[in-house]
């Protein structure tokens, strides 16, 4: 009886096992989907793996790869080579601007914008501890772009040349007047959006579209 018992537990052992090694039997390679390009829109690049990392901007449509652009500039956010590379900060303000995150390219502007994010207006501040318009723009353009611009406002407006709203592009500054002479101003990134110190929360990324600020833009001016 004990001997019949030990035979159907080992049947019932034998049987378990079976079917708890079907749980890990090895796919298919047919049924194994990789997908290669993690990046969004189907838009690639592929780095140069020698020298400068220049690369080459592709995009896939219907299976075929068409050339864009070959440009010092397209190295996708600098230095990342894939979506799975991106720190969170990128998208949050790829979020902000409403943009795709493949044109946020400019790796030290974004860095620099959050650093100071939040930073309360001062009116004459220069630091952590309080920053007015134009200082602002004159320390994002001399980390983002190396450009040493003048102190106020107004002086930065006479320093750069004039140019359209429809013109705008990053980099670009934007400035503004309460009464007759210029008064503030910002830096244009992308989608009519613009970051600067805000008199009323600090740094912050608006919308040339809002009314307030529609109002009292005044004109638009791009660096030499």
């Amino acid at each position: 009886m004990v001997f019949k018992r030990i035979h159907i537990l080992f049947f019932i052992v034998l049987v378990g096992s079976l079917q708890s090694c079907a749980l890990f039997r090895p796919s298919s390679a047919k049924n194994i989907r990789v997908n290669k390009s993690p990046f969004f829109d189907n838009i690639s690049i592929s780095l140069n793996p020698k020298g400068p990392k220049t690369g080459q901007v592709q995009e896939r449509n219907a299976g075929s790869i068409n050339f864009i652009e070959d440009r010092a500039e397209a190295t996708y956010l600098n230095d990342l080579q894939g979506i799975e590379y991106i720190p969170p900060v990128i998208f949050r303000y790829a979020v902000l601007l409403d943009i795709e995150v493949e044109k946020l390219t400019n790796k030290k502007l974004i860095e620099y914008v959050h650093n100071w994010w939040a930073v309360p207006y001062r009116i004459g501040g220069n630091s952590k501890e309080g920053v007015d318009c134009s200082a602002f723009v004159k320390g994002l353009t001399s980390e983002a772009y190396g450009l040493s611009l003048p102190r106020t406002s107004r002086e930065q407006a006479d320093y750069c040349k004039e140019i359209s709203k429809q013109e705008l592009k990053e980099g670009d500054l934007v400035f503004f007047a309460d009464g007759r002479s210029i008064s503030h101003v910002g830096m244009y990134i992308s989608n009519n959006k613009f970051v600067h110190a805000s008199t009323s929360m600090g740094v912050v990324i608006s919308d040339l579209h809002e009314s307030y600020w529609s109002r009292r833009f005044v004109k638009a001016g791009r660096l030499n």
